[in-house]
């Protein structure tokens, strides 16, 4: 996964702060502090063992260490840490989930992710016209 490769990281939700609504970025982010509403990424998104995520969580690939309350949905991969803790849906084309990670919620991989995740967006961009 982006473990092995240069990952170019542009935002950190440092900890001990507090973010809340719709965060885009263009690049990586890493969360160790608390983040409620949206994440939107064209990389990587890091979620910390001390960050806490009460969004739905869109990126490129995306490694889970710490706690997500809601729905993740990435173009690749994603990567649930030892002590991880999700309560949510993924969609994804490759999950990766370690030994001792809580993972609460439904998983949607491979071809059919990518269809189900363009659908959605579909359905979406249709409720705000």
């Amino acid at each position: 996964m982006a473990r092995n490769r240069k990952i170019e990281l542009s935002t950190i939700i440092g900890k001990g702060s507090k973010f809340e609504g719709t965060l885009k970025v263009t690049g990586g982010i890493r969360v160790d502090g608390e983040i409620e509403g949206n994440i939107e990424s064209d990389g990587f998104i890091t979620i910390a063992e001390s960050g806490v995520a009460r969004a739905d969580i869109k990126a490129a690939e995306c490694l889970v260490s710490g706690r997500v309350i809601g729905n993740i949905s990435v173009d690749d991969a994603i990567e649930l840490d030892d002590t991880s803790n999700l309560t949510g849906d993924i969609i994804a084309k490759v999950v990766k989930i370690h030994s001792g990670a809580i993972f609460n919620g439904s998983s949607t991989m491979g071809t059919k992710a990518n269809k189900k995740k363009n659908k959605l967006d579909v359905e979406k961009q249709e409720q705000t016209e």
